[in-house]
């Protein structure tokens, strides 16, 4: 679900979907977009097909970017089975869902910023600030998977606990005597479409946690309500087309709302495990960690004195508040040798092949695994591990009912076709190129799919990439 603007993007894949847009957009319009965007202000941008054109031109080219081929094929990594049990908290001092504080220092300064007014856009920073050392709490403190119940064996840290003992696996579950929530589907819509928010999310997402408490996690609507939220509220493009300070305060304002996700995804998840509206509610945690990753390479990538001129004339407490995050998450990276943009992307990759390892260990009856083997694989695509990819997708069932059922389908028969089946390693070049080639084709299908879906789900709205 959501992609913003990413930098330095893969040449060959850039010129080939300029080559498609070309195909359906006339050329002097192809020709207009790179230097006349800016010139159309989101107050006033017309609805009409050359804005569309213009918006899906540079969200498709700017998702390419995640779906490269790789350069070589690495070599096989041993598989290794792992049991999973619950352990409670080890800390209860640490914030829900999260590793221990300690350590942490906070050197923030805070002078009252207030609300931030800008033409066409005002934001309170209060929320940001009360929550400026936990805005990106998948980096500073980091999850505990353990907290999910998701850990696998040998990464549960209690040394103290009785390994013979029984599991919290095996207690009786919460909410297991709970009513089945029943609503028509169009009930269940509006109430999606009654959640959705481009800012403020939490707030809103208070009437599908209530039906959570009070419902059962696997009978009834539950399931496919969370499914619905996670798939289409869940990522959206948060892109900048003429000024930087709008988007920077909206994604930041959606990050100090991550935390509270995080302690509801980990205390439900404690309590329902290995249920269906768990492994939902586990998808939406992989998707906060991919908005999380955006947001704070937007912060970083900022330059405030040259990108945030409109910030600092209308507040300026508010843009030294920006100038202190971006040196304090600087430092926080510094201190886990997180000093590129390389090394960060790597970070959150390692965060999401946990949670998706998780969910596939733990899903009931292998519910929705074939929609985390997919996202494994192709996090280990983009990362050019030909052979890690392979291991994620080979297994995959075609399944109807899985969200990413087409994609998952077309791999399988690629998979097939240029391998005949074979299930080791490959070490031919020519097959190597040549599912290279399919595998570029299928995921830039999907992602092209996401970024359509996000455009039509932001028109119902009355927004656009660039609109906040």
């Amino acid at each position: 679900m959501h992609l913003p603007a990413f930098p330095g993007l893969h040449g060959r894949v850039a010129a080939f979907l300029r080559s498609c847009l070309a195909a359906f957009v006339p050329s002097r319009l192809a020709a207009f977009l790179p230097s006349r965007l800016s010139a159309f202000p989101p107050s006033r941008r017309p609805v009409s097909l050359a804005a569309s054109a213009i918006l899906h031109a540079i969200v498709l080219i700017a998702a390419a970017e995640r779906s490269t081929a790789p350069r070589a094929v690495a070599p096989a990594r041993p598989s290794r089975s792992v049991a999973v049990f619950l352990v409670p908290p080890a800390d209860d001092s640490a914030p829900p869902g999260l590793r221990s504080m300690e350590g942490i220092t906070d050197d923030i300064r805070r002078n009252p910023a207030g609300t931030i007014k800008l033409p066409g856009f005002e934001y309170n920073v209060a929320k940001i600030q009360a929550r400026a050392t936990l805005l990106f709490p998948f980096v500073t403190p980091g999850i505990s998977l353990q907290r999910f119940g998701i850990a696998p064996l040998n990464d549960v840290r209690d040394g103290f606990r009785n390994p013979f003992a029984p599991t919290d696996v095996a207690a009786p579950r919460k909410g297991a005597a709970a009513p089945a929530l029943t609503m028509s589907d169009r009930a269940l819509q509006a109430l999606v479409d009654a959640t959705w928010s481009r800012r403020d999310r939490w707030r809103l997402f208070q009437q599908i946690v209530k039906l959570a408490d009070q419902h059962h996690p696997d009978r009834g609507k539950l399931p496919l309500l969370l499914h619905e939220y996670q798939t289409q509220n869940g990522l959206q493009p948060y892109v900048d087309t003429s000024i930087r300070d709008p988007r920077m305060w909206t994604e930041l304002g959606l990050a100090a709302d991550h935390v509270e996700f995080i302690g509801f995804i980990s205390r439900y998840a404690f309590e329902h495990p290995s249920t269906k509206a768990t492994t939902e509610l586990l998808f939406l945690l992989d998707k906060l960690a991919q908005a999380s990753a955006d947001a704070l390479t937007t912060l970083l990538d900022t330059v405030p004195e040259d990108q945030l001129g409109w910030t600092r004339d209308a507040n300026r407490a508010a843009y030294d508040f920006i100038v202190d995050i971006r040196r304090y998450y600087s430092k926080q990276l510094a201190r886990k040798g997180l000093t590129s943009k390389e090394a960060l992307a790597a970070y959150f990759d390692n965060v999401r092949l946990g949670i998706l390892a998780g969910i596939v260990r733990t899903t009931p009856g292998g519910y929705r695994s074939n929609d985390a083997r997919f996202l494994t694989g192709a996090i280990y695509w983009r990362q050019q591990d030909l052979g890690s990819a392979l291991r994620a997708w080979r297994e995959m069932t075609s399944e109807p009912g899985d969200y990413y059922a087409s994609s998952i389908a077309q791999i399988l028969s690629a998979i097939v076709r240029q391998t005949g089946g074979d299930r080791g390693d490959v070490d031919s070049r020519t097959t190597t190129r040549l599912l290279g080639v399919e595998f570029d084709r299928i995921l830039r299908a999907e992602q092209g799919r996401w970024v359509m879906f996000s455009l039509d789900r932001l028109r119902e709205f009355g927004f656009h990439f660039d609109t906040f």
